[in-house]
């Protein structure tokens, strides 16, 4: 089973709030080889933009987010060299895929890459922490909201 995980889904591994109960479950079954991670390497630039804003905002020091930063970067190299997780670039054919989104659903150039991303590699569950995301992802693929809905693990491949 493929995982699509959209930045919001993604940074509950790393700050407990709701849903990272559910992401954590995601984790530990992708590291028992259940189930393989994907993630667009645009993820991680918003990952550590949204920790530099905590830093910005004086809620964390600048020492705190380089341990936080070089956490999360050393994880993804782990689980990469596991094949647990893949990390996928940014090509500009997604980029021209994303348009439809962002014109029809009027989605941000973000989710429109996140979702683009996710259908072009094919992944069967799309994990984000925002309701009305989901619900236009839901038209393409199976999609759960990390914050409010149980993620069915056992689905057909």
């Amino acid at each position: 089973m493929k995982i699509y995980l959209d930045t919001s889904a993604f940074v509950k591994n790393y700050h407990t709030e709701q849903g990272s109960d559910r992401i954590e479950l995601i984790f530990e079954h992708a590291k028992k080889g259940k189930c393989s991670l994907f993630m667009s390497i645009w993820g991680i630039s918003e990952t550590i933009n949204a920790l530099d804003k905590h830093r910005m905002r004086n809620e964390i020091t600048q020492d705190e987010l380089n341990k936080i930063v070089g956490t999360i970067l050393s994880d993804i190299s782990e689980l990469m060299d596991k094949n647990i997780l893949e990390i996928i670039d940014i090509e500009t054919e997604l980029l021209k895929m994303s348009w439809e989104f962002i014109i029809n659903e009027h989605l941000s150039c973000s989710d429109s890459l996140h979702l683009v991303t996710a259908l072009q590699k094919n992944c069967d569950i799309f994990l984000a922490a925002d309701r009305n995301f989901i619900k236009i992802a839901k038209k393409k693929i199976n999609a759960y909201d990390v914050e409010s809905e149980e993620i069915n693990l056992n689905q057909e491949q």
